[in-house]
């Protein structure tokens, strides 16, 4: 069966969800293995669940708190694309605080995100 709409809301809401919670492997779960994820603003792209969750842990080195919040989704299930307008808000170990707005925009295998383009106000954080 072909994803709905409300399926890939729901995959986006729960890898947001595993990233707020630092839940790496939760948030690879959501993931097809080869996914890639770039960060479009920063000219940074890592591919492949190894090289995602490499970033994601270095994000945690730095990172007291994340919260991706107020999402507004656009989805076209017959394509298997997604998009999402959240804003973003994080502490960080050096005191830096930042309050944004970003846009992510998502590809999907069947229910399962195959490329995540990040375009990310300010200082890249997905390093």
């Amino acid at each position: 069966m072909a994803a709905t709409a409300q399926d890939l809301i729901d995959a986006v809401n729960r890898y947001f969800d595993a990233v707020d919670e630092n839940d790496v492997p939760g948030t690879l779960k959501e993931l097809t293995p080869d996914c890639s994820l770039e960060v479009v603003t920063a000219g940074v792209k890592h591919q492949g669940h190894a090289a995602i969750q490499a970033m994601f842990e270095r994000r945690l080195t730095t990172l007291v708190s994340g919260w991706h919040g107020e999402r507004v989704h656009t989805t076209d299930p017959a394509r298997g694309y997604s998009s999402c307008r959240f804003r973003a808000k994080s502490e960080e170990t050096s005191g830096a605080k930042r309050d944004r707005y970003n846009i992510n925009f998502f590809e999907f295998d069947g229910k399962l995100i195959r490329r995540i383009q990040v375009w990310m106000v300010g200082d890249n954080t997905l390093k």
